[in-house]
């Protein structure tokens, strides 16, 4: 019987991610692999020379290989593997004791690339250099097709490293865009839970609050009274406890989303705020329509809002919702005749309204009026047809 292994956080079950084998490579193997390599390349290039007819020009033959294939073993340091490379490989172009024909010229293309690779401007420096060795090296031999090609080498070696260079700023340049649009995804959902936590806690705790006071100051003298508070306590609560569920089932399991409250519930958010002792005439204008799920919430959101507002500051027993339905927007106006007044510090509602009008693309103003406060929303939805 085989023993469960734990799964990480994040990790699919039974998946094992692993880099590809270039990325395992450290330090060291690549390192290894360099010194391999410029074996290689001494062992390719001095062995014909080897055979020369003195040792004199064996000696300097096998030397100049050598002097050649160092670099790709320091070439992790590329301005050391540079300043090393470029006397040998300007020696080699301007007397061919090592016959630089353009694949002898691939250790020398390699220490350019890794320079480019750095992505600094002084590896424009380098090319210049590597340029003025090729031009003397013409001049001094004077075989233009046996210096120029392995120049060119050495020239596309580096113009590959700088587009490499140029790859990685654009890949780090879009991870960081990526992450700040995820972080910005991030603080919008926030923000739109924290809108939707405020409608529901802000309003259903507004009307619990005042039947509760109410509840408290009639107990004795008027006991139906006080049950009828009561109820209306409960009832409320139980509404703001299924909003809430159906809030957290969203945001636990995205599959099961349930309908947004929209302008069709208005009828149980009156019947609330008047159970709280504000009394709600609502007004139509124009025929109603269907509206987008986002403008029909957010308008739903805005009144009950506005609502939350009267019962809790405008000390004023009825209130006024119109409603006006045009063929781009639907215009919400909400008026009461309470105590007026700038809008208290500290509070979130009509800072929740307008972000939902300015995400809908919709003016909302908000103040006192003569007798009273209004707050007047347009949230524009195009041709509902």
């Amino acid at each position: 019987m085989c023993a469960l292994r734990p799964l990480g956080y994040g990790r699919p079950m039974g998946i094992d991610v692993r880099p590809p084998l270039l990325r395992r490579l450290r330090p060291g193997h690549w390192f290894a692999l360099d010194c391999l390599a410029a074996v290689a390349v001494v062992l390719a290039w001095g062995g014909p020379l080897i055979s020369g007819t003195g040792p004199t020009s064996r000696l300097v033959g096998l030397l100049g290989a050598t002097l050649l294939a160092v670099p790709l073993v320091l070439r992790r340091r590329p301005w050391l593997a540079f300043g090393l490379g470029v006397p040998a490989f300007g020696l080699s172009l301007a007397t061919s004791v090592v016959p630089v024909v353009p694949l002898a010229s691939v250790p020398m293309a390699l220490v350019a690339y890794s320079l480019a690779a750095l992505g600094s401007r002084r590896s424009y420096v380098a090319l210049a250099v590597v340029l003025a060795v090729v031009a003397g090296g013409v001049v001094w031999n004077g075989q233009w097709v046996t210096v120029l090609l392995p120049g060119a080498v050495v020239v596309i070696g580096w113009g590959a490293g700088m587009l490499r260079a140029q790859y990685r700023v654009y890949a780090e340049t879009l991870a960081a865009q990526g992450e700040r649009e995820r972080a910005a995804l991030v603080t919008d959902e926030r923000l739109r839970i924290a809108r939707e936590l405020h409608d529901v806690v802000a309003h259903s705790m507004s009307v619990i609050t005042v039947q509760a006071d109410m509840g408290r100051l009639v107990l004795d003298r008027k006991p139906a009274a006080a049950a009828a508070a009561l109820g209306v306590i409960e009832t409320t609560g139980r509404e703001a406890l299924t909003e809430l569920r159906r809030m957290l089932g969203v945001l636990r399991s995205p599959g099961s989303l349930e309908p947004a409250p929209g302008l069709a519930g208005l009828d149980e958010l009156v019947a609330r705020t008047s159970s709280a002792g504000v009394d709600v005439d609502v007004v139509l204008h124009g025929t109603p329509h269907p509206l987008p799920a986002g403008i029909d919430v957010s308008a739903y959101r805005i009144v009950q809002e506005a609502l939350t507002n009267v019962v809790k500051h405008a000390e004023t027993q009825t209130c006024r919702v119109t409603i006006a339905y045009a063929e781009d927007a639907v215009l919400l106006t909400i008026t009461d005749n309470g105590r007026g007044g700038s809008p208290g510090p500290g509070g979130h509602g009509l800072i929740g309204m307008r972000e939902r009008t300015t995400l809908c693309g919709g003016e909302l103003s908000a103040g006192p009026i003569p007798g009273g406060f209004e707050v007047a929303a347009r949230l524009p939805h195009g041709d509902h047809s």
